[in-house]
């Protein structure tokens, strides 16, 4: 009887938690980078349990490796235009050599990418058809814009993903000693060093939103009111920031500012065929090497392949055009990364220090040899350094014995594996994955809007933020004050003189 109660208990319960889920079309806007859409994906996947339905975009070629859409899933096709391609490899130049090239050709790629999608009306109306309530866009720079798709769409819209837009959401800290991620310093040391950190900030604040369109909002919103690209994205009700001090320094955050480092971390799967041979027949242990997608090393792929063929251990090489008869390496075009980084046998990491690759490794207590080249991987790379995670090398210049020596030192010398695992222990602790805490507060916003989590410093002009009406009051207060008591001091001086003259005369 006991238990007949508590089956119609649980039935009911069922009931009546299925009847409180409201039921909401997501839509994902990302440029067509991985490190990007995969992070959206798995979000997407834990809005499932909440009854949402979410609606990705992505272009052909990542609508063909994520599959056949499923219950809760589905894609939006973008086109994938070739002012993206050259945009990318602008960037390549630009960081290679800055003295070359400029920065005006990207982002003159940059603007003609964008002309095509906001003034794209068959997207427009692929995104009408979806009938959302919230998008959720990419927060790097050059996927900001899509905003402006949300502001077209009349729908609410958060920001999720790696780069930490201070000068949007308007969190206060201490921007002398906080570092910003393109001085390449995971600490600030000097004072010197205070003062370019600052002026880098700084410059954030002062300068219009970085991945403004090139164009005024109302070109590509006509039909909607007249509004500025930087007022337009600070109207976000949320910022899921792809970071935290798990990898990074702790910083402050305002109600509406999370740091979730990890969105793309999961439980590793099985193994498939050649691949899981490979590592199961493996003696020593396996070596995962993974350089990005958009930025490759095939200046140093034959050091690469000589220092592997001098080590003991078995290599699992991601590329797509290279070849190698060493009997300890296997090289595929894709690799299931985290899959790989889940085996027990699984013994280096050797990464461009990309966000998703790192936080995996850190998921699953792997230490990292990185090989940055630019943007993040650089910063991300430094800072596993100093909290002895990872040996970070330069692509371009290192001998394939210091390579070897490397791989020996995070391998054997224990420190690596037991800094980054108790640190992954207390990652792994929490009772969610990044990916479900996310979604967790996107429902939030969905249920009851983003304006409880707002804080008025998000909408006050920016001299009242940066208090220069405050200091200009202290300043001139001082400055008055100055005045007055050298005007005294000069009035009682000048008594004093004609007293004693008056005296003696």
């Amino acid at each position: 009887m006991m238990k007949l109660k508590n089956i119609l208990k649980s039935v009911i319960f069922s009931i009546l938690s299925f009847q409180l889920v409201s039921s909401d079309n997501v839509l994902f806007l990302s440029l067509p980078y991985y490190g990007h859409i995969n992070p959206m994906v798995r979000i997407a996947e834990q809005l499932i349990p909440y009854g949402h339905t979410s609606f990705i975009a992505m272009t052909e070629k990542y609508v063909r490796k994520y599959g056949p859409p499923k219950k809760g899933i589905n894609f939006v096709t973008i086109d994938d235009y070739p002012e993206f391609t050259i945009f990318n490899a602008k960037i390549i130049q630009i960081l290679e050599d800055q003295e070359k090239y400029s920065i005006k050709e990207s982002f003159d790629a940059m603007y003609k990418l964008w002309e095509r999608y906001l003034k794209n009306q068959n997207l427009l109306s692929k995104f009408k058809s979806v009938n959302a309530s919230l998008a959720v866009i990419d927060a790097i720079f050059d996927s900001n814009p899509f905003a402006i798709f949300a502001y077209r769409l009349k729908i609410p819209f958060i920001f999720v993903g790696q780069l930490n837009q201070i000068n949007i959401h308007r969190t206060p800290w201490a921007i002398s000693i906080t570092p910003h991620f393109s001085i390449n310093r995971a600490k600030i040391t000097t004072f010197s060093m205070k003062l370019r950190n600052v002026w880098t900030h700084l410059q954030d604040y002062i300068n219009p939103a970085a991945g403004s369109p090139g164009r005024k909002v109302k070109d590509y919103a006509p039909e909607r009111p007249n509004i500025s690209f930087d007022d337009l994205i600070r109207q976000a009700q949320l910022y899921i920031i792809d970071s935290d001090h798990f990898l990074h320094v702790p910083l402050p955050a305002l109600p509406n500012v999370k740091y979730i480092g990890g969105l793309a971390v999961r439980p590793a799967e099985p193994l498939h065929g050649e691949i899981k041979d490979f590592v199961k027949a493996s003696k020593n242990g396996i070596i995962v090497v993974s350089p990005g997608t958009v930025v490759n090393w095939d200046m140093s792929l034959n050091k690469m392949a000589d220092a592997f063929s001098k080590i003991k251990y078995d290599v699992v090489w991601k590329h797509s055009n290279f070849s190698t008869s060493h009997r300890n390496v296997l090289i595929r075009k894709w690799l299931p990364q985290n899959d790989l980084l889940g085996q027990p046998n699984t013994k280096l990491f050797i990464s461009h220090c990309g966000n998703s690759g790192q936080y995996e490794s850190l998921y699953n207590a792997i230490p990292l040899i990185c090989f940055p080249r630019i943007s993040d991987q650089i910063y991300n790379g430094r800072s596993l350094e100093e909290k002895g995670y990872a040996i970070t090398m330069d692509i371009k210049n290192f001998t394939v014995d210091d390579f070897v020596k490397n791989i020996k030192e995070v391998i054997e010398n224990p420190v690596y594996k037991a800094n980054i695992a108790k640190i992954s222990e207390i990652f792994r602790s929490h009772n969610e994955l990044p990916s479900q805490r996310a979604a967790r507060y996107v429902n939030e916003v969905i249920k009851y809007g983003g304006d409880h989590l707002r804080s008025e410093l998000q909408d006050v002009p920016l001299y009242e933020f940066l208090m220069l009406d405050v200091l200009a009051v202290v300043v001139t207060a001082c400055i008055g004050s100055f005045f007055l008591v050298y005007c005294i001091i000069r009035k009682c001086v000048t008594i004093f003189s004609n007293a004693k003259k008056t005296k003696t005369a």
